[in-house]
C-alpha cells in the first residue's frame, strides 16, 4: 500500500481515484505524518498472503496487537473445513 499526503490526495483526488478504480491500487492517506484514511478499491477486499503480510508489516502494530492478530488468525484457521476433492 502506498502512502499519500492528504494535501496531494485532495488536490489530485480524481487522478488517485482513477488509479484505485482502474489499477486496483490502494493508498494510505496521511496528514502531518499521521495515518487518517485509506483509499482502496470497493468490494476488492481480496489479497494474497504476501500482500496481507506486507500490509500488516506497514501498519505499525504494537507487539501486543501483532500477537492478538496472530492468535485470531490461528483461531480462524481452526474453524475452516478441509478442502474436498471435487473429482471424488
Amino acid at each position: 500500500m502506498k502512502t499519500l499526503q492528504a494535501d496531494k490526495a485532495a488536490g489530485n483526488f480524481t487522478k488517485f481515484l482513477s488509479r484505485v478504480l482502474n489499477d486496483q491500487e490502494s493508498f494510505q492517506i496521511v496528514k502531518k505524518g499521521v495515518p487518517c484514511a485509506y483509499l482502496v478499491p470497493a468490494g476488492g477486499g481480496k489479497c494474497n498472503s504476501h500482500e496481507f503480510a506486507a500490509d500488516v508489516a506497514d501498519a505499525g502494530l504494537s507487539i501486543a496487537d501483532r500477537r492478538a492478530l496472530a492468535a485470531a488468525v490461528r483461531k480462524g484457521r481452526k474453524t475452516l473445513k478441509p478442502l474436498e476433492n471435487p473429482w471424488g
